[in-house]
């Protein structure tokens, strides 16, 4: 026994939500998601217009570098059980902080 009349589901289903009416939906949730977007900041470096992300990025590199050098001269680079992984790491954090210490808003 069907309790559900199909054309009835049907009609109500094509009452509610027209085409139109799912386009404005549609674009009024996706204003309330926007409204937090803005440009990224960006650095002047000689002239040219860099993200800060990048930047960064670039310091997170050269820390993760100082920081092994470091650690092969106080000999705890033998002791690490996976080096790559706890240097990607290292590189990840130092990112991450620099990117809260000049950019936080």
């Amino acid at each position: 026994m069907n309790l559900i009349k199909s054309n009835k589901f049907r009609a109500a289903i094509g009452q509610r939500f027209t085409g139109r009416r799912l386009l404005r939906v549609t674009a009024g949730t996706s204003l309330i998601f926007l409204t937090g977007c803005r440009g990224a900041p960006s650095v002047n470096l000689l002239g040219s217009f860099c993200p800060g992300w990048m930047l960064c990025m670039i310091l997170g590199v050269m820390g993760a570098l100082v920081l092994r050098r470091v650690f092969i001269k106080t000999n705890i680079d033998a002791h690490l059980p996976l080096p790559a992984f706890i240097y990607f790491c290292l590189w990840v954090s130092i990112t991450l902080l620099s990117w809260l210490l000049f950019f936080r808003s």
